[in-house]
């Protein structure tokens, strides 16, 4: 004869039982949890809100605090205060190297400088193409002026492959979220000189798209931002011109003069990175605003010697060449792609020209969000971390450049989250998404 259920269904556990397997659960699930049933919903409101308080999808920023493991990263959300811990698949976050997020996914560089895209929230996690099949990385240099060579060979030094994801990769971006598969394209800007190479979710190679035919001797692109809308990449020059790359009808290694396509000239006159040797060269970012603008935000950076070196981990001294270099934020200019004498170009804007949005800079895809949907940011103000890969080639555990920038004081504002964030990996904005 059999035994009656004592539970006849999920629906008629207790609480308390309920809350156990609710608080061994990742925050994914832990939020499917709640559509289980209305008991299951009531049950775990509480709990939800303690390990994932985060009301809306305003960006966060994500960063390793000191008392943390190596694999545990802070989800901090500026607007609200609220913050929570994830825990990030291998290789530990703190090992690896930030260059870009964009739809809550985050792109990193691991110790062998290979590439992948993880989301933090859900652990999901996608391999990109090997950093070998990069175009062009044997005259690559490192921080000490050494020539890498055969960096990759089965004889190359650990410590060298390492040394090559911060000499190397300037910024990388996602076309949509790599949820997508095949659809998503990730683009890479690296050197030498600003060059760009390309690669879909799956790919095992990088594709080279060659600019020689676009670009004046020795200029090359420094950052990009994806519309989607119009589905093409906007490039920054580092003449300030600004270029629209189409890849969806880019086949492998064909010719760059096919899909880009250059639409504003530069700004005279704009800060020269090499006539002034104490400032570190700077190109700015790229913005695309709700009402259809495209701004450049340069950020002026100069460089303050400190009283004492940073604090630099055994085995480290070698990728810090100015362990006594700190830089800083000093001044932003605004400028959008105008129509002057019917052509297109940089003309220079202020604060309010925003229209009371808040920006979103760094090492992440660029954001322009309404404070009218986002009550709880400040207006007119960019939230700002490093955008810089020299300054941390130069000084990967120096002080990072984060905090808020009010463009009518023209201030800095601090950030200060319950705990600290560590300077290595660089801290970036993410949009927490469980889209995985």
């Amino acid at each position: 004869m059999e035994t009656a259920a004592v539970y006849p269904d999920w629906s008629g556990l207790p609480e308390e039982l309920v809350l156990m397997v609710m608080q061994a659960l990742g925050i994914p699930d832990l939020l499917r949890a709640g559509a289980v049933c209305p008991s299951w919903r009531t049950a775990g409101a509480d709990l939800r809100r303690a390990r994932f308080p985060i009301a809306d999808s305003s960006p966060c920023l994500l960063y390793s605090a000191a008392d943390d493991d190596p694999d545990t990263a802070t989800v901090y959300n500026p607007s609200t205060g609220a913050a929570f811990k994830v825990r990030l698949p291998a290789p530990p976050f703190r090992s690896r190297h930030v260059v870009g997020s964009g739809h809550g996914w985050v792109i990193t560089a691991d110790e062998e400088s290979n590439l992948q895209v993880v989301n933090p929230l859900t652990g999901a996690q996608v391999n990109l193409p090997p950093a070998a099949t990069i175009h062009n990385i044997r005259p690559s240099y490192d921080n000490q002026g050494r020539p890498i060579y055969n960096l990759f060979g089965d004889h190359a030094s650990p410590v060298r492959r390492r040394e090559f994801r911060t000499m190397y990769y300037y910024r990388a971006y996602l076309s949509c979220s790599p949820s997508a598969g095949n659809a998503c394209f990730v683009l890479l800007v690296h050197r030498e000189e600003g060059q760009i190479s390309y690669a879909h979710v799956g790919d095992g190679r990088w594709t080279h798209i060659r600019t020689a035919t676009v670009l004046p001797p020795g200029c090359g692109y420094y950052s990009a931002a994806y519309n989607d809308k119009d589905g093409l990449f906007y490039l920054l020059t580092c003449d300030h011109c600004i270029y629209t790359l189409d890849l969806s009808a880019t086949p492998p290694a064909v010719s760059a003069a096919a899909t880009i396509r250059k639409i504003s000239k530069g700004v005279k006159g704009m800060f020269d990175p090499i006539a002034e040797a104490t400032r570190y060269a700077q190109w700015g970012d790229l913005v695309l605003t709700p009402w259809g603008d495209i701004l450049l935000v340069w950020r002026d950076k100069e460089c303050r010697e400190l009283d004492s070196p940073v604090h630099v981990p055994a085995g480290f001294e070698h990728e810090v060449t100015r362990p006594f270099h700190e830089m800083y934020t000093q001044d932003i200019l605004l400028y959008k792609v105008g129509v002057v004498n019917g052509r297109k170009k940089l003309v220079e804007i202020g604060g309010t020209d925003l229209r009371g949005h808040a920006l979103f800079l760094g090492f992440n895809a660029s954001m322009c969000l309404s404070t009218k949907v986002f009550p709880l940011l400040k207006p007119n103000c960019a939230y700002l971390t490093d955008d810089s890969w020299e300054s941390i080639s130069l000084n990967m555990f120096g002080c990072r450049d984060v905090g808020i920038w009010n463009f009518e004081t023209q201030t800095l504002e601090e950030m200060k989250p319950v705990d600290a964030w560590l300077n290595w990996p660089q801290p970036i904005w993410i949009t927490p998404s469980l889209l995985s």
